[in-house]
């Protein structure tokens, strides 16, 4: 099982930081894969979440240095298609139980039924304390810290 940091978060949310190139790669050095939110504007990739955080326009040689360590979700249709053919492991969902990755994997908000094929959002502390332990292929969490204490990977 692998252990997703979501939008670079260790130890909670930090909305000034997130999905920030060099948080991403922070979560990265500390040995964390990455969900990050990439938007298409203006011809280009911009990092962030929604229109009320900060945005950071990066190149698509960033993705294409990290693509093995980052789960990239498109928040809008242009980044799905502008991202389709690149070798990047990317998603897009809006309310879905169930979204398919790039990779073949599944992203599942329904935790009800989920396998070794699923990824699995464990984004507050009482996500985790509620979770069942079911076997999956990963977590994305704002606490993935917590999840390395409680011996999750063993």
């Amino acid at each position: 099982m692998i252990l997703i940091s979501h939008r670079g978060n260790l130890d909670g949310v930090n909305p000034d930081r997130e999905n920030s190139p060099t948080y991403i790669k922070e979560a990265i050095s500390s040995g964390f894969d990455v969900e990050i939110d990439v938007h298409w504007y203006d011809n280009g990739i911009w990092l962030g979440h929604d229109e009320h955080g900060t945005f950071w326009e990066v190149p698509i040689s960033f993705l294409e240095e990290i693509k093995d360590r980052v789960w990239i979700h498109c928040k809008n249709f242009e980044a799905l298609t502008n991202l389709i053919d690149k070798d990047l492991r990317i998603f897009f969902h809006e309310k879905e139980r169930y979204t398919i990755i790039s990779n073949g994997l599944v992203w599942a908000h329904d935790l009800t039924e989920t396998n070794e094929k699923c990824i699995i959002p464990l984004l507050s502390e009482e996500d985790i304390e509620s979770w069942n332990y079911s076997p999956v292929f990963g977590i994305c969490s704002d606490y993935v810290k917590k999840l390395t204490s409680k011996g999750i990977l063993e």
